[in-house]
C-alpha cells in the first residue's frame, strides 16, 4: 500500500495545478445587463475555471478553462480571453479548435466585447463574426454593486 500513496499524492498536485489563471480583479463580482438584472441576481461571473451564466441558484457554464491575458499596452481596460470550443458528439470533432474574445470598457464603466474571433484547430483559420454574434449581446454587461469604475477616491459616485 505504501507504493500507491506516493502516485496517488502526485495525481492530486496535478489536478490542483490544472486550474487557470483567475480574471483580471476588475472583472470580480456580478456583472449583468441592467439594475433590474442585478437585483435578480441574474448575470455572468468570470471566474478561473470557467465564465458562468449565474441565474439566481442556478450556473451555466457559457466558456470553460478561459484564459485571461490583460492588455497592458492601453490606457483602456482591455482583455484577451481564449477559451476551447467544446467538442460535442456527432459534431466536426476539430480538436484544438478556440475563440478569441476581447473585452474592452466602455466610458459609462460597463464592458463590452470589441472583437470576437473563431479559430480552427487545424488550419488556423479565422471567422470574424461581425453581424448577430450573440456573445456580443451576452457579454454587453455592468458591474453589479459597488465596483471602482463607478466610484472616486473617496467613495462616491461620479455624477
Amino acid at each position: 500500500m505504501a507504493r500507491v500513496v506516493p502516485p496517488l499524492a502526485l495525481l492530486g498536485l496535478a489536478l490542483a495545478g490544472c486550474a487557470g489563471a483567475p480574471p483580471p480583479e476588475e472583472l470580480a463580482g456580478l456583472w449583468s445587463a441592467g439594475p433590474a438584472a442585478c437585483e435578480a441576481g441574474v448575470g455572468v461571473r468570470f471566474g478561473a475555471d470557467a465564465i458562468e451564466a449565474v441565474y439566481d441558484r442556478e450556473v451555466e457554464t457559457l466558456f470553460a478553462h478561459p484564459r485571461y491575458e490583460l492588455d497592458r499596452d492601453s490606457d483602456v481596460f482591455r482583455v484577451r480571453i481564449v477559451y476551447d470550443l467544446p467538442q460535442l458528439p456527432g459534431g466536426a470533432g476539430a480538436a484544438g479548435a478556440h475563440g478569441v474574445l476581447v473585452l474592452a470598457r466602455q466610458p459609462d464603466g460597463s464592458i463590452a466585447p470589441e472583437r470576437h474571433t473563431l479559430i480552427d484547430g487545424r488550419t488556423g483559420a479565422a471567422r470574424i463574426r461581425f453581424v448577430g454574434d450573440p456573445v456580443s449581446v451576452l457579454l454587453s454587461l455592468e458591474p453589479c454593486g459597488a465596483h471602482p469604475w463607478r466610484e472616486d477616491l473617496r467613495g462616491r459616485a461620479d455624477i
